[in-house]
């Protein structure tokens, strides 16, 4: 493709092509999903050998499995024969993998063990064995057991592309563990948008728009009767999208390198209020999160209990694809298809040593924010459409992203703003235009400094 495409960002200004142009989106799965770390699964997924799990790096199919010498495999879902998916299943236990078509088999490991008719090769069939293997992830390594690849060789290694902040939010999802250990578990919430995969990403860090487009979900949260008991935990992941204006520019956001950024935490500010006025439940939210912090205490200590739980983010967004939520033990990747359209897919994890009920609280919470029952994610989902089919008319080419572009203020290790500042999203936009520059900077060298894009 022709041209310098970091072009296509400006300051405060982003062309509508990013979001439509099928040649740009096939640049995108080279130069970003080809190059960057992306989130595969997580160790708990593979506690024995043989254990595995399918997933997709940008839309390639990938198989990640523990084989018999405990190590950790990813490779491509492709016989090496004549390609055809070797795996079909979306986890389980296997000994090997056979294909379908010609019963060519491999190990766990991705190696070949078996083709039918051996003696039909050439003599120096066995001496192609080892590159027939199925082919493998250029790079595997994971953090705090959640299982990272990437397709580039050379970069920046696996904590260096995270960062400190990033990092920050995988531990705390293990430190409010008691014991510890994380399982993921209790199914994936799976929903498909005809959008382009930037407005999600950007959606979940833009803390302007929840209480004008979700205002309907809001509505119908006022119109609930809690019969003077307390209100319930999925009744506030709908009725905390009503903040205010002024409420929501309290929260803090953060742009960092790479594209990653942060808001602070919103969950539960309505429960917490309104509660004060009702019945207290021996169900209710307050009394699980006190059998919470009991547990915790017990664990850690009184002090370190309470520095775990202070840590307040709603969506951490390890860019350029994967949302984080460790207070509600759960993370959401996006799996890009084409141009206009995506796929959403969640998960759940159970915190060891946790009371149960925090588990069932957590699927509660997401049921009712993050999935195809949501009347939340209902409205995020027909906007991202109603956005996509209206980029393909008209004549003016850019978009406007300027708001709070003169009211940044630095931070250590990154750029910050009030919660409806939109540098978390100019922030994104930067680190695309440097992936995509027709002269590629390395990752290691791409610049720290996230204002003014």
């Amino acid at each position: 493709m022709s041209g310098n495409l970091s072009e296509l960002v400006g300051r405060g200004r982003v062309s509508r092509r990013l979001y439509t142009d099928p040649d740009i989106f096939e640049e995108e799965m080279k130069h970003i999903f080809g190059r960057v770390w992306l989130w595969l699964g997580h160790e708990s997924q593979l506690n024995n050998p043989g254990d595995l799990f399918t997933t997709r790096m940008g839309r390639d199919r990938i198989i990640v499995a523990r084989h018999e010498d405990g190590e950790i495999y990813a490779f491509d879902n492709r016989c090496t024969h004549r390609g055809a998916e070797v795996c079909p299943k979306k986890s389980g236990n296997a000994a090997h993998f056979e294909c379908p078509y010609h019963a060519w088999t491999y190990r766990t490991d991705g190696s070949l063990k078996s083709v039918p008719l051996r003696k039909g090769y050439d003599t120096g069939f066995d001496a192609r064995v080892d590159a027939l293997a199925l082919e493998p992830v250029a790079r595997l390594d994971s953090y705090q057991g959640f299982i990272f690849g990437s397709h580039a060789a050379d970069g920046d290694d696996l904590q260096t592309y995270l960062g400190p902040d990033v990092r920050e939010a995988f531990d705390n999802f293990v430190d409010r563990s008691p014991d510890g250990t994380l399982e993921m578990t209790g199914g994936t919430t799976v929903q498909r948008y005809r959008g382009n995969w930037k407005l999600q990403i950007e959606n979940s860090i833009d803390l302007l728009h929840p209480l004008i487009l979700h205002h309907s979900a809001v509505d119908a949260a006022d119109r609930v009767d809690h019969g003077g008991r307390e209100p319930s935990i999925e009744w506030d992941t709908v009725k905390a999208n009503g903040l205010s204006f002024s409420e929501w520019d309290e929260l803090h956001v953060a742009a960092l390198p790479r594209g990653h950024c942060w808001m602070g935490g919103f969950l539960t500010k309505a429960i917490d209020e309104d509660a004060e006025k009702a019945v207290m439940d021996e169900n209710g939210w307050r009394v699980l999160q006190a059998q919470y912090r009991d547990t915790m205490i017990a664990a850690h200590g009184e002090e370190r209990t309470d520095e775990v739980l202070a840590f307040n983010r709603h969506n951490t967004i390890v860019y350029p694809n994967l949302l984080v939520n460790s207070r509600l033990a759960q993370v959401r990747i996006l799996h890009p298809s084409a141009a206009d359209c995506t796929e959403q897919h969640g998960y759940i994890f159970r915190r060891g040593g946790a009371p149960e009920r925090m588990f069932e609280a957590s699927v509660r919470m997401v049921n009712a924010n993050n999935s195809p029952s949501s009347i939340v994610t209902s409205d995020d989902h027909e906007v991202f459409e109603r956005i996509q089919e209206a980029l393909e008319y008209g004549t003016s080419e850019w978009l406007d992203w300027s708001r709070g572009i003169y009211q940044e203020r630095k931070l250590e290790g990154g750029t910050g703003g009030a919660g409806t500042n939109e540098v978390a999203m100019r922030n994104q936009h930067r680190a695309w235009a440097e992936y995509m520059a027709a002269e590629y900077m390395a990752p290691n060298n791409m610049a720290d400094d996230t204002a003014g894009a």
